[in-house]
């Protein structure tokens, strides 16, 4: 039993840090690695655009599609409304936890809509800043999403009718067994973070699975996941607040 890593980037939108991206791209392609994407169908936030548009963006995420890339939908407009950190306690603002049934419908409902017409929606939902509530499974469920790319723990677990596939921290860091979802935001990393990015999946090309083989991974010993999930539950929440006041 060994860990495995899944590969996942945020924020992927039409002007994002494409020169950034495109090396993780070619490695993708030479080691033949299906990355797991946060698609924001309709990117009103200003914070994510780095560079200039790409007019192709949807072609570029439907040959991903075709390569078996998991295709995540990031919210709708990224643009956050509240301050409420959801039921992960993680962030401190929110495109969707703390709004009505109607309102959060409104928006992932019409961000289903873009992805399904580009030809590249999947039922996988990656709430932006990790703030997602009760309110919001209710709404996924209802669209027919069944796994959230989020969640504490080392191994994926149920949340209502939704498959949670736990996203700890972004470092490398792991017990040695378990699955986990290491993320990056590539419109914020330096060149040494890039290159440190691709030395780990290129050194750890054979632990690396798709984002749907996750969903087939479970505990081998009763309770010992469970127990994880609690752990981390209760200390990543004030790791991350210190990292960030630090």
């Amino acid at each position: 039993m060994s860990s495995k890593f899944i590969i996942r980037f945020d924020d992927i939108t039409p002007s994002m840090a494409w020169s950034k991206f495109s090396a993780f791209d070619d490695i993708a392609k030479e080691l033949d690695i299906p990355f797991l994407v946060g698609v924001v169908p309709h990117c009103l936030d200003p914070n994510l655009a780095v560079e200039p548009v790409r007019n192709d963006f949807w072609d570029v995420v439907r040959e991903w599609y075709a390569r078996g890339w998991a295709i995540a939908q990031h919210g709708y407009t990224h643009q956050y409304e509240t301050q409420n950190s959801g039921i992960f306690s993680i962030g401190h603002q929110s495109e969707l936890a703390g709004l009505s049934y109607k309102q959060q419908f409104s928006k992932l409902e019409a961000g289903k809509k873009i992805l399904v017409q580009e030809g590249v929606w999947q039922p996988v939902f990656m709430a932006p800043s990790h703030s997602l509530d009760e309110v919001t499974l209710q709404v996924l469920e209802e669209l027919e999403f069944r796994y959230l790319t989020d969640g504490y723990g080392v191994y994926p677990y149920k949340m209502g009718s939704l498959t949670a596939v736990p996203q700890l921290i972004e470092s490398p860091i792991h017990f040695g067994f378990g699955v986990y979802t290491l993320c990056f935001h590539v419109n914020g990393m330096s060149q040494a973070q890039i290159l440190k990015g691709l030395h780990f999946i290129r050194e750890h090309r054979m632990q690396i699975i798709s984002f749907e083989e996750s969903n087939a991974i479970s505990c081998p010993i009763p309770g010992v996941a469970s127990a994880i999930r609690f752990i981390t539950s209760a200390a990543l929440p004030k790791i991350r607040k210190f990292h960030k006041m630090s």
